[in-house]
């Protein structure tokens, strides 16, 4: 069970680390036409990429063309494509694992004891699995002040 707290906090913890972009510079990545989410002071505007220079970031929202100053925007999120169901499956993977390992190891010794445990001990886990990995972020954050 300690194992088992120790996996799930490791899957909150390690993507937030990635997460962590400091530098501007990471918008120079993105292209014309990408769909964003840029996070600014006033609100968040949803839109596709137009441009960026050292001072300023500029999306096209529905409603035309909208320029956020570099000190005004707190964080930019790609939106052009959601991790979410390779999240899950690598989420319901590594619950996959962790049943093969509880049911070669303690699955044996309730068998020998009578008791018959194999189908809780093969879909707890990966449902848990895919539940933290729909959980966890789907979109990439490009840049996080």
């Amino acid at each position: 069970m300690k194992l088992l707290s120790i996996l799930v906090a490791l899957c909150f913890a390690i993507p937030s680390m990635a997460a962590r972009k400091d530098e501007w510079q990471a918008l120079d990545r993105l292209r014309t036409g990408d769909s964003i989410e840029v996070v600014a002071g006033n609100g968040r505007e949803k839109g596709e990429f137009v441009s960026s220079s050292t001072e300023s970031l500029m999306i096209r929202t529905n409603a035309g063309e909208k320029r956020f100053e570099r000190a005004g925007v707190v964080q930019v999120i790609s939106r052009s494509s959601s991790r979410r169901l390779s999240n899950i499956v690598i989420g319901a993977g590594i619950g996959l694992a962790i049943s093969g390992v509880t049911d070669g190891t303690l699955g044996v010794r309730l068998r020998n004891e009578g008791s018959n445990e194999r189908a809780l001990i093969w879909t707890l886990p990966v449902a848990a699995g895919a539940g933290v990995g729909a959980v966890l972020p789907a979109h990439k954050t490009i840049y996080k002040r």
